[in-house]
């Protein structure tokens, strides 16, 4: 497809090959945590308005297109699916970041448990459960499938304190979450484990990344939920958008540091990327609590 020129009201239209500016966007999603990008914008200009004849076959083209060849319909669901799971581990990554999450947890079934809306109906009623005890949690879960079929959920949630008060005494809280899930799924059928990496768990921006990995991470075209996942509310702040009227993307690379002077001037971890098209990403994070005590 086409991406450079197009028919507006008759006329044909180029983009230009060098953006006019930036937009820079900063996403504040708290806890000392920030996203930015400087995405390029390009001007369409008019090259030569068409004849009646081209307008018309232009049009003709438009309500009966050309069928895709089959290999041409892959390369397009392919391509739907890879922009679809690039939002969704964005969307993933900053609701974990915004909620201040710290925590991996991994459900899981004894059982070979091949079906989805299951886990889905199970992982509800669960977090219904947890909600008793723990009013407001937060968490953000990300499905997997197994290589033998099997589906597990991953769930990020905030620091858990070491008890609980549940029925009149105190109960130990991993004690009582996998109580809580084998209620659900069968008491000899199901557990949760808590993730061994120590750096994951006292990190927020590492283990936010390593969520959102898990999205796609099993893609199969003929299962439509793999990429799902589910989250305590999804609202996330609203990104400040400022225009840079630049050309150059090292320029707006610069233009977006300078916009974040204020919190480049405390400690933080900092990491940046030029993005394929033009474009520039960089992310701030509390520094690594486990990194700052040694």
């Amino acid at each position: 497809m086409d991406t450079t020129t197009r028919v507006i009201d008759g006329a044909l239209y180029a983009r230009s090959v060098l953006p006019y500016a930036f937009n820079l966007r900063v996403h504040d999603l708290g806890h000392g945590h920030t996203e930015a990008t400087a995405l390029p914008l390009y001007e369409w200009r008019e090259v030569d308005a068409l004849s009646p004849l081209a307008v018309a076959d232009y049009a003709r083209c438009m309500e009966e297109p050309v069928p895709l060849t089959p290999q041409q319909l892959l390369e397009r669901a392919a391509e739907n699916r890879d922009r679809t799971t690039r939002r969704a581990r964005t969307r993933v990554r900053r609701l974990a970041k915004a909620k201040g999450l710290s925590v991996l947890l991994t459900l899981t079934y004894r059982e070979n448990m091949v079906d989805r809306a299951r886990m889905a109906r199970d992982f509800d009623v669960f977090v219904k459960r947890v909600r008793r005890i723990i009013p407001g949690f937060e968490y953000v879960c990300v499905f997997e499938r197994q290589k033998r079929g099997a589906w597990h959920a991953h769930i990020a949630v905030p620091r858990i304190l070491t008890y609980y008060v549940h029925k009149g005494g105190l109960v130990r809280s991993y004690a009582l979450l996998r109580s809580l899930w084998r209620a659900v799924v069968g008491s000899d059928n199901g557990n949760i484990d808590v993730s061994r990496n120590q750096r994951v768990n006292r990190s927020a921006a590492k283990l936010a990344t390593y969520l959102s990995k898990y999205i796609g991470k099993t893609f199969d075209q003929a299962e439509r939920y793999v990429n799902s996942y589910s989250a305590s509310g999804r609202a996330l702040p609203a990104a400040v958008v400022e225009k840079v009227l630049t050309s150059d993307q090292n320029a707006a690379a610069k233009a977006l540091l300078d916009l974040l002077s204020i919190e480049l001037g405390g400690t933080f971890e900092f990491h940046q990327a030029f993005i394929e098209g033009g474009g520039y990403y960089l992310c701030l994070s509390p520094p690594d609590r486990m990194r700052s005590m040694t």
